[in-house]
Parts: C-alpha cells; sequence; structure tokens
C-alpha cells in the first residue's frame, strides 16, 4: 500500500485498512501524536547499585583509601600528610549502574455506553500510537478492558482491534474494575512503564499505579471530541467527528485492507519444500505444484472448496534420481516436467512427447542448475499439442504431442524454434499462448494454438528500455490481441507501467507510476473490462491490487515472500514464504483459498503416493 510520508511511522498497522480509510487516521494521528509526550517508560530512575569498581581518584572518602597509602602512613607519616594535605593520596571509586524503568505500556480501555460511537475511533488511533511508541522503544503494548475480567492482550493484527471494538458494555466504569486491575498489574512478573487510562469518569488512581489518564468526552453540540491527557502535565485536543459512512465501516469491523484469514483450515501434512523455485498453478485454479526440497519430485496441492470438512487432497511424485528438472506446468490434467541429463531432454508425466537430443546452448540456453523454473505453457485439443518453452536468451521453443494417428507437421521427437527475442510468454485462453517480441524498436504480440497456428504481429509500443511484459488472459488472444501491460523505469529504480487495451476496449491506455520498491507482478481483466495491476510490497510482505486509480492491500504475510506465481486465466496467485509457508489467494473472489505450512516431515502410506 502506497502511503503518504506523514503515515509512513504508521504503515506496520495501517496495511490492516483500506485507502479510503486512512485520511481519518491521518487526521487522528496529526492531533494526537503531538499531545502524548515523550516515554517516560526509558528515563533513568531509582537510587544507583553498586557494580564494581570503575578507576583511582584523588579524593574520595578514607575508608576507600588504597591500602598502600595506609602502609605510608604507618611508615612515612609526615609524607602521609604532606600527601594529604595537597591532595594527592589515591581513593578507590566505585562503578555505579543506574536502574532503568520498565519499557512495558499498559492500555486500559472504558468499553462503556459512554465511549460508544467515535469515541471508540480514538481508543484504535490511539492503540496504533501506543504500539509504534512501544516499538521504538524496545518495548512491549499490552491492552485490555476495565469491565471485563483483568486480562491483558497483545496487539499484532487487525483481530486485535475488532476484539476491542467488540468488548461492548452497558456497565460504566467502577472503583472495583480498578481495583481488580491494580491487584493484577501488580502481581505481573515485569513491572508496568507506562499505564494509560482511556475513558470517561475514571475512578481516582494512585500516581505511582498510574501514569497517564485519557478522558475522551463527546461536545454538547455532538460535533466534537474533546481529548484530555494528564501525565506530567496536563493537555487537551478537540477532535472533530469523522465522516459517519467510514465510522461505521471501522466500529463494523470492516477492514477492507485486512489479511484475508478466511481460508479454509488445512487439515493435511505437506512435506518440505524448495524456496528457490516458484509454485505452478493450473489453468483452472484447482490445484498448485511445488518442487520438493529432500526428494527429486513435486507435491501437487488440490486447493479445497470453501467450508470443506475433510483433509487436503496432497499427491507426492517423484521422477528419477539425478535429473534435473528445468521446469513444470499443468499439461492437460496432470502436472508435467521437462527433465534435463547431460544429453537428453526428457518429458516426465507429458502423454505423448518422447525424449530429444539435447540442445546445443545456440539452440536452446538451459540452466546447468534449478535456480528457476524456466517459462513453460503446454496446450492440447482433441488431435494434437504443443509443449512451448522460453529460455533465457530469448528463445522460443516447442515440441510436438505424437498422437500414433498420422504423421505430425512439425515432426515429433525434435526441438523446433519459434521465434527469437520473446521477453516474456503467458497462457491467456484454454488454447491460445501469448507471448512479445523485440523486432528491430518496436514490441509485437503474437498468440499461437495447440495446432501452431499464429496470428499476425501486433504493435504494443516502442521496445526500448521495456524489461518486462505482463499478459492479461482473454478470448480476444485467439484472433488477435487481448490486452498487456508494459514495464520501464524512472530514474530512481521506480517502476513504471502503461497498460495496452485490448482493441475495441472502451477504456484508454492507462499509465500506472507505482511508489519506489512496487513491483508489479500480474494483470488481470476483471469483469467490468477494467485491468487489475497485481502488486508485491517494498518488503515483500504484502500482495496488494491497483485498479481505476485507488489501490488495495488483498493479504499480508508475517514472513517475507520469496517466490510466487500469478495465473491470469483463473486470477489466482500462490505466494511462499520465507517460514515455508503457501499462500493462495483468488484475486476475483477477493478470496483466501488455502493458507498451509509446507515444512512437515509426513508418514507415506504403504503403495500409494499420497501423503497425509
Amino acid at each position: 500500500m502506497q502511503l503518504p510520508e506523514s503515515l509512513q511511522p504508521w504503515r506496520e498497522w495501517l496495511q490492516w485498512f483500506a485507502p479510503e480509510q486512512l485520511p481519518l487516521f491521518a487526521d487522528l494521528f496529526g492531533r494526537l501524536n503531538p499531545v502524548l509526550g515523550p516515554l517516560r517508560g526509558l528515563q533513568q530512575g531509582g537510587v544507583p547499585e553498586p557494580d564494581g569498581l570503575s578507576d583511582l581518584h584523588r579524593r574520595g572518602p578514607y575508608d576507600r583509601l588504597l591500602s598502600s597509602e595506609w602502609l605510608l602512613a604507618e611508615e612515612v607519616p609526615d609524607e602521609f600528610l604532606r600527601r594529604a594535605v595537597v591532595g594527592e593520596h589515591l581513593f578507590l571509586a566505585p562503578q555505579y549502574r543506574a536502574q532503568q524503568a520498565s519499557r512495558l505500556i499498559v492500555a486500559l480501555f472504558d468499553a462503556g455506553p459512554l465511549q460508544l460511537g467515535a469515541a471508540r475511533l480514538v481508543h484504535m488511533a490511539l492503540l496504533i500510537l501506543l504500539a509504534r511508541r512501544a516499538k521504538d522503544a524496545g518495548g512491549e503494548l499490552r491492552w485490555g478492558i476495565f469491565q471485563q475480567t483483568p486480562e491483558l492482550h497483545a496487539f499484532e493484527s487487525a483481530a486485535q482491534l475488532k476484539r476491542l471494538l467488540s468488548a461492548r458494555t452497558f456497565t460504566s466504569v467502577a472503583p472495583e474494575h480498578w481495583q481488580a486491575w491494580r491487584h493484577y498489574l501488580s502481581a505481573q512478573p515485569e513491572p508496568v512503564g507506562e499505564c494509560w487510562l482511556v475513558g470517561q469518569r475514571l475512578p481516582a488512581t494512585e500516581r505511582q499505579s498510574c501514569s497517564h489518564r485519557v478522558q475522551v468526552l463527546r461536545s454538547l453540540d455532538g460535533r466534537s471530541l474533546s481529548f484530555a491527557l494528564q501525565a506530567a502535565g496536563s493537555r487537551r485536543v478537540t477532535l472533530p467527528i469523522p465522516d459517519e459512512r467510514l465510522a461505521l465501516q471501522l466500529l463494523k469491523g470492516n477492514f477492507e485492507g485486512e489479511v484475508a484469514a478466511t481460508a479454509p483450515a488445512a487439515k493435511g501434512c505437506v512435506p518440505r519444500v524448495s524456496l528457490t523455485l516458484q509454485p505452478v498453478v493450473s489453468s483452472a485454479g484447482t490445484h498448485v505444484a511445488l518442487k520438493l526440497l529432500d526428494e527429486p519430485g513435486v507435491v501437487v496441492i488440490k486447493l479445497p472448496e470453501q467450508n470443506q470438512k475433510k483433509a487436503l487432497e496432497i499427491r507426492r511424485n517423484l521422477w528419477s534420481a539425478g535429473l534435473t528438472p528445468l521446469t513444470a506446468t499443468f499439461f492437460g490434467r496432470a502436472l508435467g516436467a521437462v527433465l534435463s541429463d547431460q544429453h537428453t531432454l526428457s518429458f516426465w508425466s507429458m502423454p505423448g512427447l518422447k525424449p530429444v537430443d539435447k540442445p546445443s546452448p545456440a539452440e536452446l540456453k538451459l540452466p546447468p542448475g534449478t535456480a528457476s523454473f524456466l517459462p513453460a505453457i503446454g496446450l492440447r485439443n482433441h488431435s494434437t499439442g504443443r509443449l512451448f518453452l522460453l529460455d533465457s536468451q530469448g528463445h522460443l521453443a516447442f515440441w510436438v504431442v505424437e498422437t500414433g494417428r498420422t504423421p505430425a507437421k512439425p515432426k515429433t521427437r525434435y526441438t523446433h524454434r519459434l521465434a527469437d527475442g520473446v521477453l516474456c510468454i503467458a497462457k491467456v485462453h484454454g488454447d491460445a499462448v501469448a507471448y512479445v517480441r523485440r523486432e528491430g524498436d518496436r514490441l509485437h504480440t503474437h498468440s499461437v494454438n495447440a495446432d501452431g497456428h499464429v496470428t499476425a504481429a501486433y504493435v504494443v509500443g516502442v521496445a526500448d528500455d521495456v524489461s518486462q511484459v505482463l499478459f492479461a488472459a482473454s478470448y480476444l488472444w485467439r484472433a488477435s490481441f487481448g490486452g498487456c501491460a508494459l514495464l520501464t523505469l524512472d530514474n530512481d529504480g521506480a517502476q513504471r507501467w502503461r497498460i495496452v487495451s485490448a482493441k475495441g476496449s472502451p477504456f484508454e491506455d492507462e499509465h500506472v507510476d507505482l511508489a519506489p520498491g512496487w513491483k508489479g507482478i500480474g494483470l488481470l481483466q476483471e469483469d467490468n473490462e477494467r485491468y487489475s495491476l497485481l502488486l508485491l510490497s517494498p518488503s515483500q510482505h504484502a500482495i496488494a491490487v491497483y485498479c481505476e486509480g485507488g489501490q488495495n492491500v488483498l493479504f499480508t504475510t508475517a514472513d517475507p515472500i520469496v517466490k510466487f506465481s500469478f495465473c491470469p486465466l483463473s486470477g489466482v496467485i500462490a505466494a511462499l514464504t520465507s517460514a515455508r509457508e503457501l499462500l493462495v489467494y483468488s484475486v476475483p473472489q477477493r478470496l483466501m483459498r488455502l493458507q498451509v505450512f509446507c515444512k512437515n516431515q509426513p508418514h507415506k502410506k504403504e503403495g500409494t503416493d499420497d501423503w497425509t
């Protein structure tokens, strides 16, 4: 999510919200943050404690006089007196260690009838401000509700904000509520550095047990709120009543930018997978495959249906040891792979494709290892089929399926060259692969089907400085051009995308300038014919979508995303994090389909390749 500079300090928490909700927080933060004052929990306090010896000084009490000086008093008393007069005696100086106050911040909120409505939004904003206050100090924030049984909660996700909002009660804060909390806090192993009481008509408290008192009151005319803080001094600020529509969204817990945590419970054991190879998504968006880490093969996961109760359908498929996988793709309904040895290319689990002699590097540049899967797409129809592969030098090659009916043209068991200077390929229809190639100073797009028919060139722009192309899936690719996005970079490295609409589209070409660090990773044409650009955040912790001038976070991850794949046909994106957590999200449905860790040591059932 792109945030203005004024909101950058709180980006970790604001990513939970939709962009249209951010102005409300920008106003509240701008008014409240200057009022909070410095963190008192970091101040040095208490009586210093001795911590060994520091140095030798010429002044000090005589009970710390160096022992050699006392020997001098016995042997040469006049010299001892002379040194005492001119200040030449040496004294031991102790080292002191100052006590440091606790960095734990505790916030207790009044959830009673006097704090319903807009006051609860102030609670939310204050909780985020205190979270950043604690993080900057290297401390912790814990919060609780006055009227509930004393229990402190962490603040790590938007679910905690919903918990705060749902804690409504018709009971006002009473002295016994504070007494229960005071006993609870005093019994905690870690002392409280700052204790914030937030509400209205707060009970009387002792100075040593409560450092901050916040009164949130609505004005008599109902047009503003008063935020009064009592700490070392008294400070007050007036807050406007927020927009009613946005306020209702937030008070109902509708955080559109929140992590989509509605994925089905993943009941199943997925073996460890490689972090160097991207996931493979089927064209229908029903299966995801990942390369196994400990064995030569892949694990294929069938995505669960919504509200599915049974365990995940997980299948482990292995190929012969010693072969190098160059790529993996769904060929028909099954997952296949192109495997290499020193002299031969073989097509594992791809019926109709027979091994071929390994092409020379000039014909097809194939990597010696498995740093990343090469782009590959398989097409099949009732009579024939082709497997297309793009190497690292822009050579687009293909192999023809052997049907056994009539001799295929071109011939099978042979590597064919389709085009050179190719930047990208993608499956954009059930029977069409789109690719873009450089010809002179122009970029030309084509599509090719399973029979090998190539459409006429469609010029999409000047080739200069274009480093990447993203394709949108569309039926228009069968005959001509179906839409794409072209990437160029600014002088500061920020990405600039030009979305080229399909011929006949009512929308003109669109230019999208991304904030530094954001990356475009996919292009999707949704039902309204508008194009949506999928984005990866600079921290690699979030996937967002840019559409119609606005940007929304689809989901976030606890660990950075190291590999991902997006299928423009199904609109499904699969993201693999550094913790081997797989997240599969459907962009058209705005729904998390799967969230599972792929790092278990499963037990294989006898006589089967299924792992559960």
